[in-house]
């Protein structure tokens, strides 16, 4: 019945479909130099653009969720999703965001980048709550995203850029587990097949979105055990963006994620020592706050070719930088390397100390979905059959 009734109330409101009102130009293009300067990792760079444009179209959706995509990067690549106070930033901004879009399209219903606008400002939301496994939220927000966008799509059905909201949508409704499969079989079924189809539309002919989509694919093709991962293909890609962008940090780690999950281990380890030079030595943009993710990258691998100490080495190297300062909120990485230090003690037959470690990483507040895994392994041990595993924490 709730299923129905959902579906009268869309046939309702789309059956009515305004006139396409088109983007200011002027607008178009801030915008989309501000979106190229957050994949660059140019934050003040894409507040510069998007402040503009909140100067000149202070009620228009767009600039509002440029500033809150500048708070969402900042605490996605700079930060690692290691920080609350930023998190709640977005949070906020992201609520002032979708009252300005839902005020706008009010006076302006055939405005169909704002639709979009409003469904990538709830998708954004979305996949912050993914990548904490808060399913609830993330399905939620999901059901709001989709709503908009499949509006945009309506009024102006060459609107790419829209491809990648459903893709997400469709993919991780049809892929996620527990509560959200549940609501998703009683709501809508998702499917992963057709969300990877969206996904390359969008990758192919977005305009906003195209790169957007390439690195979500990328992550999706590097999936451990995943029937939908194809690291060949991500590794490909994730090269094509290196050349791209040769002093990027984020498509420089995209890779070294790609070599692990296609196998190349010897390579992957390579990229990483590099990449942790370039953090020693300073080199613009590769933060000291990436330490944990490198270290433990490069423990990982050889995890992976059971080279117990050296990996023991390099986990705890990650997980010291917990200690560097106090002040700092534990960055995941750094406490997963804990998690990896138990793996190896587990592989070394020392259970004790191994349930040592998997206790004191217990003891951080989970913020990113650590809780389950580090439950199965307090259960039964790690065991050789379980490498390689994923690079990237869960």
């Amino acid at each position: 019945m709730l299923a129905a009734a959902l579906a009268v109330c869309s046939s309702a409101a789309l059956a009515s479909t305004p006139k396409s009102e088109p983007m200011p130009e002027d607008l178009r293009e801030l915008s989309k130099k501000g979106i190229d300067a957050i994949y660059a990792v140019d934050i003040p760079g894409a507040k510069k653009y998007f402040q503009e444009a909140l100067a000149k179209y202070p009620d228009n959706p767009y600039p509002n969720f440029g500033m809150a995509m500048a708070t969402w990067a900042t605490l996605e690549y700079l930060e690692d999703e290691s920080d609350p106070v930023l998190a709640k930033a977005y949070a906020e901004q992201t609520d002032h965001a979708v009252d300005i879009a839902q005020a706008w399209v009010k006076k302006h219903p055939g405005d169909a980048n704002a639709y979009l606008c409003m469904g990538g400002i709830y998708g954004l939301r979305a996949r912050l709550a993914v990548q904490q496994h808060r399913w609830l939220k993330a399905y939620f927000d999901g059901k709001k995203a989709i709503a908009s966008t499949r509006r945009s799509l309506k009024i102006d059905p060459g609107l790419y850029d829209a491809y990648l909201g459903l893709g997400m949508y469709e993919y991780y409704t049809g892929t996620l587990p527990g509560v959200v499969k549940l609501l998703a079989s009683i709501l809508v079924r998702g499917d992963a097949v057709k969300g990877l189809e969206y996904l390359n539309i969008c990758r192919e002919k977005g305009y906003f979105n195209a790169l957007g989509a390439k690195l979500l694919l990328i992550e999706i093709y590097t999936q451990t055990g995943s029937k939908y991962a194809n690291p060949d293909l991500a590794l490909k890609w994730s090269r094509e963006l290196r050349e791209q962008f040769p002093s990027h940090p984020q498509m420089h780690f995209v890779e070294i994620v790609s070599l692990f999950e296609d196998g190349k281990y010897g390579e992957c380890r390579k990229e990483a020592l590099d990449y942790l030079k370039a953090v020693n030595d300073g080199k613009p943009n590769y933060r000291k706050r990436y330490l944990p993710r490198v270290l433990t990258a490069i423990g990982t691998t050889y995890l992976v070719e059971k080279k117990y100490d050296e990996a023991a080495d390099y986990f705890a190297r990650a997980a010291a930088t917990l200690k560097d300062d106090p002040a700092a909120h534990p960055a995941r990485w750094g406490v997963w390397a804990i998690v990896r230090l138990g793996n190896v003690y587990d592989l070394k037959g020392a259970r004790d100390k191994a349930v040592g470690f998997y206790k004191e990483a217990r003891s951080y507040k989970d913020e990113w979905g650590f809780s389950d895994s580090i439950s199965d392994y307090l259960k039964k041990p790690f065991l050789e059959a379980d490498l390689p595993g994923s690079l990237p924490p869960p």
